[in-house]
């Protein structure tokens, strides 16, 4: 208790003492994902990481996986399907949205998926992290925490255009290009990126057979006109498309690494369009919006026997409207949202809708150093079988927040949410021809408090927070018992995940007044707890009985060092990361045992010279080269799907400013 009151006395008597801390451009980023409205970082009583267009570049990567990975989140890479976990919560084999709980968004929308694989890095401008369920006005699926990607919008004042081409190892080849700009009232911006590679190669196998992708094919697309001042409508579109191989079977062996050897052909596609419409007063202080949302994700199993497409359709009307003033803020949005799974070998379409109401609302005080917040919302939704039979529920989660900011560059934060994620269609009614059908199964539920620190000044950039949640009825596939190859989707009565996460960066060059930056980085998280408290849940691993959650890691962990030098216009970033224990199961085995799952540390490094800069400052060239798995360390993302050793990129960009 004693240490908990010298903790809160420190800012305080700062704060009375006339103490001022010059406050960093970092705490009034603004945020459009926490409560689906525009705010600055300053006032959020929850965990937010934002990577900018500046990070994005710096890294290698060339995915929202790949940037999520080197984030230090948990993320399993299958062929052409990536998925993510925050704090524990996220399937790492459902890469469908209605079955996930960690909710993907392109500006704001669902796009259907949970396949961070599909999604490219031309034109983007940030990504926004929230982790946890305080995002609780997104409804289902949101119980982990949300990724928002959010693209760029042209400006008739700062047109802009680039273009990269380039090649490297297992036959690599990557085009990037990215275009914006504005003529009149009409703006239009769009990013289109594009890879082929032959198969891959590992640091114990050598070539690992059919495990090329054919393409990758990721583009956004997004139009507006300005109708009147401050009003505008748009049409945004994203598109994914993947043609890759996969290894059948579960030895890793000579034996099964051959030309010869059996595989999966698969095609993957997602599209998503979004029909908009923005206003507001001229002082900002009123704000309204409506949106129509359509699209449809396709994975195509092409080699199967018979070979069979499994799509889900979905659909949203949005309509939000706002009050921004000095003292308190008011949002208030009402949606509804439609899935169509189907599957083609499958009897019927299964389906599901989902009405909902939600709110956010802010009071400032103390001349707007003391914020708190309350958002809730409720969901009305049913959803209908392969059998055709119906089923309803609802749910309300609340969350409420304080942020305290006793001196500028420090902000103190506590915050408690409740999120839910619906049972899917297919949960419920059941899939041909393994499935049964669970009309009992109850909606996944989380309460998560957390308590953390944000520290921005000067040359620092520090994050700390604390959480434990309470997860119920968690929606895992089991087996039903007595009937061979028979599963059926089940509650875990509860579980409970707790433990700490936290960033770190500090310019070098910054605090000694040079020219250059040396930045050394850092992110983790550390699950502390990771149990069910379900008994029947409980598993055998290394011939004794377990409560931990099964693949579910101790903790993850980034870190590496960002180098610029404006004078010899380099640029330059090594970066690791890696994961701690994760127990799952050996399906080459029989009985299909609990292992500790293999892990190593991967190390990337990425470095641009500016080339030449052409005449009437028309652009500049660009050498952008990379080195992934620098040290040729073990990349194996999940057990017996492979990832690449060392490998080589090399590509030359044009920008036009």
């Amino acid at each position: 208790m004693s240490k908990r009151i010298i903790f809160a006395a420190i800012p305080a008597a700062l704060t009375f003492s006339g103490a001022v801390v010059a406050e960093d451009a970092g705490m009034r980023e603004m945020v459009v994902t926490a409560n689906r409205t525009q705010e600055a970082k300053r006032e959020l009583s929850s965990n937010v990481t934002i990577i900018n267009e500046a990070d994005i570049k710096a890294s290698t990567a060339s995915t929202l996986a790949d940037l999520m990975t080197q984030q230090g989140l948990m993320v399993v890479t299958t062929g052409d399907s990536s998925g993510v976990q925050m704090r524990g919560y996220g399937s790492l084999t459902m890469m469908n949205e209605p079955e996930n709980t960690v909710l993907m968004l392109i500006n704001g929308r669902r796009v259907g998926s949970a396949n961070l694989g599909f999604m490219g890095l031309a034109n983007v401008e940030r990504v926004e992290i929230i982790r946890g369920p305080s995002a609780v006005q997104y409804g289902s699926s949101a119980l982990g925490g949300v990724i928002n990607v959010i693209t760029k919008q042209g400006t008739a004042n700062k047109p802009y255009a680039s273009i990269e081409l380039g090649a490297g190892s297992n036959g690599l080849v990557r085009e990037k290009m990215a275009a914006g700009g504005a003529v009149g009232n009409f703006d239009f911006a769009l990013g289109l990126t594009n890879f082929t590679r032959n198969d891959i190669s590992t640091s114990e196998f050598g070539k690992w057979y059919h495990t090329d992708t054919d393409h990758n094919t990721m583009g956004t697309l997004d139009l507006g006109y300005t109708i009147a001042k401050n009003h505008r409508v748009g049409l945004n579109y994203y598109q994914g498309d993947v043609a890759s191989n996969l290894p059948t079977g579960y030895i890793r062996s000579a034996g099964s690494n051959t030309p010869s050897s059996t595989y999966n052909s698969y095609r993957k596609m997602s599209e998503n369009t979004t029909l908009s419409y923005t206003g507001s007063t001229d002082d900002k202080v009123y704000d309204w919006s409506a949106s129509y949302t359509t699209g449809r994700e396709d994975n195509q199993y092409k080699t199967s026997t018979p070979p069979y497409t499994n799509f889900i359709e979905t659909q949203m009307l949005n309509g939000q409207a706002g009050y921004n003033g000095s003292l308190w803020s008011l949002s208030v949005g009402i949606d509804s949202l439609e899935y169509h799974n189907y599957a083609s070998n499958a009897p019927a379409k299964p389906t599901m809708a989902d009405h909902g109401a939600y709110f956010s609302s802010k009071l400032r005080l103390l001349d707007e150093r003391l914020i708190f917040s309350v958002g809730g919302r409720y969901d009305k939704y049913t959803n209908t079988s392969v059998s055709g039979t119906d089923y309803t529920d609802s749910h309300f989660g609340g969350s409420y927040g304080v942020a305290w900011l006793p001196v500028e560059g420090l902000k103190l934060r506590t915050n408690y949410a409740e999120g839910f994620k619906m049972p899917s269609p297919r949960q419920v009614g059941g899939s041909s021809p393994y499935y049964n059908a669970n009309p009992n199964l109850q909606p996944e539920k989380g309460k998560t408090w957390e308590i953390g620190a944000d520290f921005d000044w000067k040359s620092m950039a520090a994050s700390l927070t604390y959480f434990h949640s309470s997860y119920e009825n968690k929606i895992v596939g089991m087996a039903v018992t007595g009937m061979p190859l028979s599963y059926q989707w089940q509650n875990i009565k509860a579980a409970t995940l707790a433990g700490m996460e936290g960033s770190l960066r500090y310019d070098l060059g910054k605090a000694l007044g040079k020219s250059w930056s040396l930045t050394p980085f850092g992110s983790f998280t550390w699950l502390g707890t990771r149990k069910t408290t379900d008994s029947s849940q409980f598993y055998q691993y290394n011939g004794s009985t377990t409560d931990i959650l099964a693949n579910t890691p101790e903790w993850m962990f980034s870190y590496g060092v960002d180098y610029a030098n404006p004078g010899y216009k380099l640029k330059s970033r090594l970066s690791a990361n890696t994961y701690g224990t994760v127990l799952t199961k050996d399906y080459s085995k029989t009985g299909s045992p609990y292992i500790q799952r293999p892990s190593g540390t991967v190390a990337n490094l990425s470095l641009e010279k500016e080339l030449v800069e052409l005449s009437n400052s028309n652009g500049t060239l660009t050498l952008r080269a990379e080195i992934n798995n620098l040290f040729d360390g073990k990349n194996e993302m999940y057990w017996n799907y492979p990832g690449q050793g060392r490998n080589f990129y090399a590509g030359i960009r044009y920008d036009y400013k």
